[in-house]
């Protein structure tokens, strides 16, 4: 079967499929023969042992078979989903929305669309600042007038950080709510109800998790503990949907959020995507 290093890593594998798949301790006899292991269960056992000192695995009372702990289940996913990172995931909004119910994920997709300031029209002493898609009323001063000149086509999201930098603090406010309205108004949202047991955990990790705030701060990746509390997960990656308002292609960052005992490896196995390591 290989030597020890190969034979412990494939025995913690089926430990963790099985495990996700019966949510129930796992023992050596039922180990061998769900993975057809060609070593005896009392070898298993003795790898059992082994990953337990390790880390990989505790055993929750004596007479029970063994449950991976979290940093085992971190690497675990860390190792399968590493490629899916790296891709541009092809989907369809109506199978997403399907999945989520069926496998308990919270999704959220977001297009990649800029909103770029278009047009600044000077009228009764106030400045109407438009937008691609929205726009926002403000007083008018001569210097506010010159500073959103400078701005001309850039994207909503790079003059909030400008207006934050220089301190003009009602323009900040005001674009940082028309962002949220348009945000709300473009992304797609299916699960929600899944995060209810984050919010008994920590009210503020469920708002940032709805209102998308850690997805716009992290980079694409998969993320524990840095942004959710034990036991759960979050995949941040780019994928490509038709969007039905508009009947085109479009290209989108996704965020799923959900346990570590979801099947993430069939969820999108059944959304398109099968180049796992």
């Amino acid at each position: 079967m290989g030597n020890v290093m190969d034979i412990k890593s494939k025995l913690l594998i089926g430990i963790i499929q099985e495990y996700i798949k019966s949510k129930e301790p796992i023992g050596s006899e039922f180990l061998k023969s769900r993975q057809n292991f060609d070593i005896s269960s009392a070898t298993i056992r003795n790898y059992f042992k082994i990953l337990e000192k390790e880390g990989a695995l505790f055993q929750p009372h004596i007479s029970s078979g063994r449950i991976p702990t979290y940093d085992a289940l971190h690497a675990y996913w860390n190792n399968v989903l590493k490629i899916l990172i790296q891709s541009n995931l092809i989907l369809e909004l109506d199978i997403l929305q399907n999945l989520s119910t069926r496998y308990g994920i919270y999704c959220i997709l977001v297009p990649k669309s800029d909103n770029l300031l278009e047009e600044i029209i000077y009228t009764h002493n106030y400045l109407i600042l438009r937008f691609s898609r929205s726009e926002i009323v403000i007083k008018y001063s001569e210097a506010l007038y010159r500073f959103v000149e400078s701005l001309l086509l850039m994207d909503i999201g790079d003059i909030i950080k400008v207006a934050s930098e220089v301190g003009a603090g009602e323009l900040k406010r005001k674009l940082i709510a028309l962002n949220q309205v348009d945000f709300d108004e473009n992304c797609y949202r299916f699960g929600s109800k899944f995060l209810k047991d984050i919010a008994n955990i920590d009210a503020q990790y469920y708002l940032d998790l709805l209102q998308a705030k850690v997805f716009m701060l992290f980079k694409n990746g998969i993320y524990f503990n840095k942004m959710l509390p034990d036991g759960y997960i979050a995949i941040i990656h780019n994928v490509e949907y038709s969007n039905p308002k508009i009947n085109v292609k479009q290209e989108a960052r996704m965020m799923c959020v959900g346990g570590l005992l979801v099947d993430y490896r069939n969820f999108y196995a059944e959304l398109g995507f099968n180049n796992f390591a």
